[in-house]
């Protein structure tokens, strides 16, 4: 297995040429866990689906990346204010109603997607990967617009009860075992706090979907920030 650093001058151009390959997906750290990563396509999502076991019912969220991209999918009460709120999900996921081709996908549930927030300059990284999946491919698997935010799910079987891998050896054992070619290190898992909190930002409020780090202190402070904007 290779291993390379997100800051790395060529990390995008190493990681699409991944996925083109055969199995396009990769293993990187986020900074609460060791996450797998892949391109927002059918392809992408049978990837995770085979080095996850996934279990059945369970769908994919995206990670952060272009602004302009993400706020095509957005419904418009959190599209407008994006960037005044997201500093408030750094190390968690937004849920949101979504336009897309079928209500549940492997990507949708419900009606709904979910997007993983880190911080800028991991966010600056995921973006160039991006931007590089949109000029590949000019339609969306799921999406009514062309929206390519890169799927990422954790590093682990599905339904793990040990739960997300926070260790580099079991999570190099774990990546050799399903054939993964590429780890990504950013150097950012500080505090091994596992699973991140998830919230879904509705028209009127805002609610924990998943219970996790500083749950509490970012509903209060998002919901006095969004719907004070709206």
């Amino acid at each position: 297995m290779k291993e390379i650093n997100l800051k790395d001058d060529n990390f995008a151009e190493i990681v699409e040429g991944v996925f083109k390959s055969d199995n396009p997906v990769i293993i990187l750290e986020f900074s609460g866990n060791y996450g797998l990563v892949s391109p927002n396509s059918l392809l992408g999502t049978s990837a995770l689906d085979n080095s996850k076991t996934r279990l059945d019912g369970k769908y994919y969220g995206s990670i952060l990346g272009n602004f302009d991209a993400i706020r095509k999918i957005l419904p418009s009460h959190i599209e407008s204010n994006l960037q005044d709120f997201i500093p408030i999900f750094e190390r968690a996921f937004i849920r949101f109603d979504v336009d897309a081709k079928n209500t549940n996908s492997k990507v949708v549930k419900d009606g709904r997607h979910q997007v993983l927030i880190e911080n800028p300059a991991f966010r600056k990284q995921i973006e160039l990967v991006e931007l590089k999946m949109m000029e590949g491919h000019p339609t969306s698997d799921f999406f009514n617009v062309n929206y390519q935010g890169l799927l990422c799910t954790s590093a682990n079987i599905s339904g793990d009860p040990n739960g997300a891998i926070t260790e580099l050896d079991k999570v190099i054992e774990f990546g050799k075992s399903k054939g993964i070619e590429l780890l990504v290190h950013s150097g950012l898992m500080k505090q091994k706090i596992g699973s991140y909190p998830s919230f879904y930002i509705g028209k009127e409020d805002i609610s924990i979907e998943r219970k996790g780090y500083r749950d509490a202190e970012i509903l209060a402070q998002a919901k006095e920030r969004i719907y004070k904007l709206h």
